[in-house]
């Protein structure tokens, strides 16, 4: 037990502490940077405001009894400020879209928390934008950080996803196996003998099909699943956000899917309870694609198959590669039985040759002895 979860609990331990270098590592990088230049923005608007107030109060004060009319004046006053307006709400808009949503009351900072929060949904590609690195350094390493980081992630909640996945099978195989059990004690048969093959001779095809279905783990499901998760965490995250419940179903749906268009966000007081939803999502999400996917990828294969048995052109090529295996297979065989046989009159010529050097070998001796005998050598 403890090997088969240490590689899914290092693989989860890595991910968390990659998270959190780099959520301190931006804080480092951005917090002061943004208190900076929110400063300056504000100094910049405090300006352009003081000073087109000032202009209209002058105007007015001025051209007050030239004209019989209020709504004479008015228009003086308004045609001879209108470029002090538009400079001051371009820099109102400059200074919004440089701190992003730095000036409301509930504004996200660089925060640990919202750190984390940036650092997580990028490296899940969710990627919500209202929280963005604007330094050179900052927006440098977030490349770098999501070159690695992001592959590490998504092995990580697909690592997950496939533990989950198998889990859910298991529970799905138990179930179908017990309702199978009970289906045919009902109908009076006994249990099946673990040593007979799975499917006998004598079944129907009712009963096949019934013992496919315990291995094909129905889509529906699965995405009932992830229907229902994100209804009721949708149900849940309205009550400590501001939101209606569309709006909640809108954001979490968004965020399980990887989408983030970050045209909603959660307040800097809920990030921990909110990312915990939606990470949870993105791992049931992944789940019913992994799921789903490796289903009708098989499928698809099927068909690819069939349509190619169906091909004729496809079918010439199959009996002319079929014939050409054949006929390499033919002439292996016979090469190999003709190096048996040559190999076999090899030993064969071989103790033929050994026998007569044998045989010459002894009448050269008894050629000897009679030579020894006919001239008295003895």
């Amino acid at each position: 037990m403890v090997r088969f979860f240490s590689p899914h609990v290092m693989l989860i331990g890595s991910v968390v502490l990659y998270i959190i270098i780099g959520a301190v590592i931006f804080q480092h990088l951005e917090g002061e940077n943004l208190m900076k230049v929110k400063k300056e923005h504000m100094s910049n608007i405090d300006k352009f405001s003081e000073a087109y107030t000032d202009k209209l109060w002058d105007l007015a004060k001025e051209k007050e009894g030239e004209f019989e009319k209020f709504e004479d004046l008015l228009a003086y006053v308004k045609s001879e400020t209108t470029q002090d307006f538009n400079d001051y709400v371009d820099t109102v808009f400059w200074a919004h879209r440089a701190v992003r949503h730095g000036y409301d009351e509930d504004s996200p900072t660089w925060d640990f928390a919202n750190s984390v929060f940036f650092t997580t949904t990028m490296l899940t590609s969710i990627g919500y934008g209202y929280v963005a690195p604007s330094t050179f350094g900052g927006r440098l390493f977030g490349v770098i950080y999501c070159l690695i980081g992001i592959p590490l992630t998504l092995v990580t909640v697909a690592n997950i996803a496939k533990f989950l996945s198998e889990t859910i099978f298991l529970v799905h195989y138990e179930i179908w196996n017990k309702y199978m059990e009970w289906k045919r004690k009902r109908k009076g048969e006994t249990d099946s003998d673990p040593t007979q093959p799975m499917f006998a001779d004598d079944e129907n095809e009712e009963e096949i099909l019934d013992r496919v279905r315990l291995v094909r783990f129905p889509p529906l499901v699965v995405f009932s699943l992830v229907f229902i998760y994100g209804c009721v965490a949708a149900w849940v995250v309205r009550y400590w956000e501001t939101w209606t419940y569309v709006e909640s179903l809108y954001f979490i749906f968004i965020s399980i899917l990887t989408v983030g268009f970050g045209d909603i966000r959660p307040s800097p007081g809920n990030v921990w309870l909110t990312l915990a939803f939606v990470l949870v999502g993105v791992i049931l999400t992944t789940m019913c694609m992994d799921v789903v996917g490796r289903m009708y990828l098989k499928e698809i294969h099927y068909l690819g198959r069939k349509l190619k048995s169906n091909n004729p052109f496809y079918l010439l090529r199959e009996a002319k590669a079929r014939r050409r295996r054949a006929a390499m297979a033919s002439l292996l065989a016979q090469l190999a039985k003709g190096m048996i046989f040559a190999h076999k009159d090899y030993n064969e010529l071989a103790r033929k040759k050994s026998k007569k050097k044998k045989e010459k070998r002894r009448g050269s001796h008894v050629c000897e002895f009679e030579l020894a005998l006919k001239f008295g050598a003895f």
